[in-house]
């Protein structure tokens, strides 16, 4: 029996990126048993830098990706097309071109956000704006978002049983630890809205009380210099507290390998960041905030703590719980990894996906 053809859009790295971490799963999942995948790179940028830039040679990319997604439709003339979409104005018009070609194609149509701000975002649209989104929508059999929590953002827009969870997953390998010293983790870019200005205010507090000593190790890419020297400002004079840039590779998972505690806490909106699923398939309790799907890897008191906002003091108090009692550490830790095997593997988001596939495609789904 033929399988059905199924065209993936997204980004592929660079830049290390969410959206691009997905995009890469997906097509080296199992998904391959059952469907004939085929992928369509929609990347624009290739540094953190530019994202959200304006440029003019953007337009030219972006009008030569049409013109290539055309032809892949035609040669590749899949049945079903997943399509990313994001939640700007910028984002989600630069999307509406392809759903519109795909569905006109014959193919079903499915979307997928990647985020938690599109209600935000829609209703802050004027009518015209809101009209060509639901127009665009009516055209879509299905809609994915990253966690139950977030059904709601497509709510009167797509009916309810066509609004899907799937969750993000993957399979890591991880080396032994070479490092012996208590150790604070932050993996993620260094943007305002990840909140690590935040954080190094609260490790400030810690460090000035701490009765155990710890070491932070953060990595990430800068994309504002203003925003790196505040940040160098602050921990300056405490060598305990390090900045170091991205890593990828072996170094990322040794980096995981060697903490004892993972901290990420946005004040900006979020999707379902992969730095939690990394950490919680690393077996680290974790100390977040609730954005988006967070909360659905981070359940408060069980396998680390949540907070509504990364107010400084109160995550310097968590932070203080976590490096003063080892049996709480081990507890959360074994959590985490229980979490992760439960839901956040390739398999667990791959399973999520074929249901989804099937459904649309009105394919018997097997359990």
């Amino acid at each position: 029996m033929e399988k059905p053809r199924v065209l993936i859009l997204g980004k592929l790295p660079p830049p290390l990126m969410g959206p691009a971490i997905a995009t890469r799963v997906i097509l080296d999942s199992d998904l391959n048993l059952d469907f004939e995948l085929h992928h369509f790179d929609t990347r624009i940028n290739t540094d953190v830098a530019d994202m959200g830039r304006f440029k003019w040679s953007k337009i030219k990319t972006i009008r030569a990706l049409y013109a290539s997604f055309e032809k892949t439709m035609i040669a590749k003339k899949p049945e079903l097309v997943l399509i990313p979409i994001g939640q700007t104005t910028a984002g989600f018009m630069k999307d509406v071109p392809f759903i519109k070609s795909a569905s006109k194609a014959g193919a079903k149509v499915i979307v997928q956000l990647r985020g938690s701000e599109f209600r935000t975002w829609f209703d802050g649209l004027d009518g015209i704006r809101k009209s060509m989104v639901r127009s665009a929508l009516s055209r879509v059999e299905g809609v994915i978002v990253l966690g139950d929590n977030l059904r709601h953002l497509f709510e009167g827009l797509v009916p309810k049983e066509k609004i899907f969870v799937v969750s993000n997953g993957a399979d890591y390998r991880f080396p032994e630890r070479k490092n012996k010293t208590l150790r604070l983790l932050y993996l993620a870019n260094y943007l305002p809205g990840k909140g690590i200005k935040e954080l190094l205010q609260a490790l400030i507090i810690l460090s000035d009380k701490a009765e155990v000593d710890f070491e932070f190790h953060a990595y990430g890419s800068w994309d504002s210099d203003e925003y790196k020297e505040e940040c160098f400002t602050l921990v300056s004079g405490k060598p305990n507290l390090l900045l170091n840039g991205s890593v990828s590779g072996e170094e990322k998972w040794q980096a995981l390998a060697d903490a004892d505690v993972f901290i990420f806490a946005p004040n900006a909106p979020e999707g379902h960041p992969w730095s939690l699923v990394e950490a919680s398939a690393a077996g680290l309790p974790i100390v977040s905030t609730d954005r988006g799907a967070i909360r659905q890897n981070v359940i408060d008191g069980l396998n680390g703590f949540l907070l509504e906002n990364p107010d400084p003091q109160k995550l310097a108090n968590r932070i203080q719980m976590m490096i003063s009692d080892g049996s709480l550490r081990l507890k959360m830790a074994e959590a985490s990894r229980n979490l992760y095997e439960k839901n956040f593997t390739a398999k667990a988001m791959s399973d999520q996906l074929r249901k989804v596939f099937q459904k649309v495609l009105a394919v018997e789904c097997v359990e």
